[in-house]
């Protein structure tokens, strides 16, 4: 596990994800699954976020759109870092 700090905009706080994770295949599969599988998504997030997902998603807004941004802002860490 290679943990990562970033942040979201708009949102106070730091957040943190498992750079290990973002970069493996089972995550990307999982995420390009989501449609028919979204339990799969759900379980590669608990992973990404090192169990912090809900609390995560929560302190942004509780949204689906809060998860993209989520999502969004720790994969383009995730880049800045590669």
């Amino acid at each position: 596990m290679t943990e990562i700090k970033f942040s979201v905009d708009g949102v106070d706080g730091e957040f943190a994800a498992d750079l290990d994770e973002l970069k493996s295949y089972k995550t990307v599969k999982q995420f390009a699954r989501s449609e028919t599988d979204p339990a799969g998504m759900m379980d590669a997030m608990e992973r990404i976020f090192m169990g912090r997902d809900e609390e995560y998603i929560e302190a942004l807004g509780g949204t689906s759109y809060d998860m993209r941004r989520l999502c969004n802002a720790a994969f383009e860490a995730a880049k800045a870092k590669n």
